[in-house]
């Protein structure tokens, strides 16, 4: 468990693996809640190669923080462990992506001294751990709100609690001998539905429980998790307890959470379209933009070379009583026979500009031909 003193890390691969690789380590307490970030060697743990088998191991090109290193029953010390690095044996056997296959290692302690708890360390290689762990991700998940821990990879069914504390009264140990005199209660239903659990300290303070399950995610593990964030907010010096769960469980055979997400954007659209027919009878102007309410008509002149367009001179056109202001819409009033037109122009194409200043009345007129 993160937070409390080291334990053997043992990695399990012969060929040459990634040390960031969560598969590639085994520890007794790892299981389905623990954060893939905290399934490689925190700083406190001691890091176990079997020297009955080769092996070799892409180290990160950063610094590595762990609490002992051992080769079977042998132990390195930190000038042993540098010394070894530098061999060939170590050369072939713990690489790095460098040119010059620089590998730092750093043995610290294997236990921790904070009373509130030591975190794992491994944090600043979430992204490459992720870069592995994130490809074995389950697609389809049996709930309707998936959760991601921190130092997970994946989303997942299940919960977790982020935990505050006051750091006067409160420590690891007496934490979790509380959480574990609560589990007799729960045993029978986290055997039921398969339940493991995790807790561990964060980088940022917090202690963090991790709750899932190693089958089909049911309704029953949501009411499960409710109940455990009651007895986390009673223990001793435990002052704010916040709970993220999964919800509700759903069918991941017949649909996955991608599915289900556009199932529920289709039903929303197919709604609202409803409720737009229901207060617009006429659905076909719905549907097509148009209708009575429309904020504007646009009406489509066709280009004629025999039509022609009538430009009225300006002292005609004061000598009018009557003019419209919107070609568009309004009718053209018919000039008398008996009015003379000083100008006359025939257009290919129809250009007018008007404005509130300067406003001038067209007239169009359809000739058949042309009249002297």
């Amino acid at each position: 468990m993160g937070g409390c003193t080291g334990q053997d890390v043992t990695f399990k691969q012969n060929a040459p693996m990634e040390w960031v690789d969560p598969d590639n380590w085994s520890m007794e307490n790892f299981n389905i809640a623990t954060p893939h970030v905290e399934r490689i060697p925190c700083v406190h743990d001691t890091v176990v190669f079997n020297p009955g088998h080769s092996f070799s191991v892409i180290v990160p090109d950063v610094p590595i923080n762990i609490g002992s290193m051992k080769f079977g029953n042998q132990t390195f010390g930190q000038t042993e462990l540098n010394e070894f690095l530098l061999s060939d044996v170590g050369d072939q056997e713990l690489k790095s992506f460098s040119p010059d296959n620089d590998v730092s290692i750093t043995l610290t302690s294997t236990s921790c001294e904070v009373h509130t708890g030591c975190e794992c360390g491994t944090q600043q290689l979430f992204d490459q751990v992720c870069k592995v762990a994130s490809k074995r991700c389950d697609s389809k998940l049996g709930c309707l709100s998936p959760v991601k821990p921190i130092g997970h990879c994946c989303w997942t069914c299940g919960a977790y609690f982020l935990i505050n504390y006051n750091p006067n009264n409160f420590t690891i140990e007496q934490f979790s001998k509380e959480f574990e005199n609560d589990m007799p209660k729960l045993k029978p239903t986290f055997e039921k539905y398969q339940l493991s659990y995790y807790m561990s300290k964060l980088l940022n303070g917090k202690v963090q429980v991790v709750m899932a399950s190693n089958t089909k995610y049911v309704d029953e593990i949501n009411e499960i998790a409710k109940t455990i964030h009651s007895q986390l907010i009673a223990y001793q010096g435990v002052t704010d307890v916040k709970i993220f769960n999964s919800g509700l469980a759903y069918d991941a055979d017949g649909m996955t959470y991608g599915q289900i997400a556009l199932a529920t954007c289709i039903v929303i659209f197919c709604s609202m379209l409803a409720i737009m027919l229901y207060y617009n009878n006429d659905w076909k102007s719905l549907l097509s933009g148009s209708g009575s309410s429309a904020g504007a008509v646009f009406v489509k002149f066709k280009n004629d070379a025999n039509e022609a367009v009538e430009l009225i001179d300006e002292d005609v056109r004061l000598q009018r009583k009557t003019s419209f202001d919107n070609p568009t819409y309004g009718a053209v009033e018919s000039m008398n026979k008996s009015q003379a037109f000083k100008k006359m122009h025939s257009y290919s194409d129809l250009s007018v500009l008007t404005t509130p200043s300067d406003a001038m009345d067209v007239e169009l007129q359809e000739t058949g031909e042309q009249k002297s």
